[in-house]
């Protein structure tokens, strides 16, 4: 690989961004607000992209600083992906005055490159271009560019942190969470996560010297990037819009509930007789509030019940009587039904989903669960 290969595969991966920025905010479907932070985050990656084409082109500006005004972009990266993912998650977020926080560093940095652009004198700016172009940057820029990354690391660590709010609070509303479970948006922090990592080695590489790291780096940057654009653009663009997210008052747990002792063991010892009598497990869209209803309390006092009864998430708690039933249905005397048929029956309706939790409950995949009754 030569850089000129190098400049000539980021300059097709900024165009496909700025073709993908453009659909987004003209997209009409889903949230205008959500597609719009989606399509910001693009286009500011396919300006960096395009910057870095120019570098290893050797097409650098006369003022070598104006370069660095869109590195300010991986202040940004971090914050602008944390607004989406709440963006998604919470179907009540708002942006507040608060949120302008976010922003500081990022302004700080970009104040701090206008201001070198505007008094650094002629002569240290052709010394800083001659840098550029030989990639021989001073030691505080290396500094800077570390820090970057790990302001992006954070922010990614918190937008994962939303994402696994959100699975719990879905795992106590829902039996079956396939569609609403926002695999998309958790491959997407860690597309992100592996392009940050990847930069980072890259912008570092020239200290050690050795410009066959560089060359690689640059290789698996963009081919990462590219698999990311194409593949998540999909997966985000076609989320299924059944379930418009969750409320913020949703992720608080019990601390204010006035639930005694005695009234969750007796609906405790009531749920179980529900469950073995009626088997509201064998509908595969059974929700929380469908039990509840049944069992004659709020959504929230079902989901202690079962949290601290039976030490299970909703859907863990539902999911443990199919397998059950799985089972059951197996070792009965039809011995030409297939696993498949009895997952249907049992009122799964995912089949990842259901070799997932029967494994976790058996030890054992169904098939091999159900060759060990032969």
């Amino acid at each position: 690989m030569t850089y000129n290969l190098g400049a000539l595969l980021s300059f097709l991966v900024a165009f496909q961004l700025f073709f993908v920025a453009i659909y987004l905010f003209t997209h009409k479907k889903g949230s205008k607000r959500n597609n719009s932070l989606l399509g910001f985050l693009f286009l500011m990656f396919a300006i960096n992209l395009l910057d870095f084409t120019a570098r290893v082109s050797g097409l650098v500006f006369a003022n070598p600083m104006l370069h660095l005004l869109d590195d300010a972009f991986f202040f940004l990266y971090g914050p602008v992906l944390f607004f989406y993912s709440r963006a998604v998650v919470y179907r009540d977020f708002t942006f507040k005055r608060k949120e302008l926080g976010h922003l500081i560093p990022y302004l700080i940095f970009t104040a701090l490159v206008i201001f070198l652009i505007l008094v650094v004198d002629a002569e240290t700016k052709s010394e800083v271009a001659e840098k550029f172009n030989t990639a021989e940057l001073p030691p505080w820029v290396y500094a800077i560019s570390l820090l970057t990354y790990l302001h992006a690391v954070c922010y990614l660590w918190l937008s994962w942190r939303t994402i696994k709010t959100y699975h719990k609070v879905i795992k106590d509303k829902f039996s079956s969470i396939e569609g609403i479970n926002l695999n998309w948006l958790s491959f997407m922090i860690r597309a992100f996560f592996g392009i940050t990592l990847v930069a980072m080695i890259h912008n570092l590489t020239p200290i050690f010297g050795n410009i066959y790291f560089v060359y690689a780096s640059v290789l698996v940057l963009l081919v990462v990037s590219f698999y990311f654009i194409n593949l998540v653009l999909v997966k985000a663009l076609n989320q299924p819009a059944i379930f418009s997210g969750i409320d913020r008052e949703e992720t608080r747990k019990y601390a204010m509930s006035n639930l005694s002792q005695e009234e969750a063991d007796h609906y405790k010892l009531q749920l179980a007789n529900l469950m073995q009598s009626k088997q509201f497990f064998l509908n595969p869209e059974l929700k929380s509030k469908d039990l509840a209803e049944e069992l004659g309390v709020s959504s929230k006092v079902l989901s202690q019940v079962i949290n601290q009864g039976f030490n299970q998430n909703f859907f863990d708690f539902v999911n443990s009587y199919r397998c059950e039933e799985v089972k059951r249905i197996l070792q009965g005397p039809d011995k030409k039904i297939t696993v498949i048929e009895a997952m249907y029956q049992a009122g799964f309706n995912s089949k990842s989903s259901f070799n997932k939790e029967f494994k976790k409950l058996t030890g054992q995949t169904p098939t091999e669960y159900k060759k060990s009754l032969s």
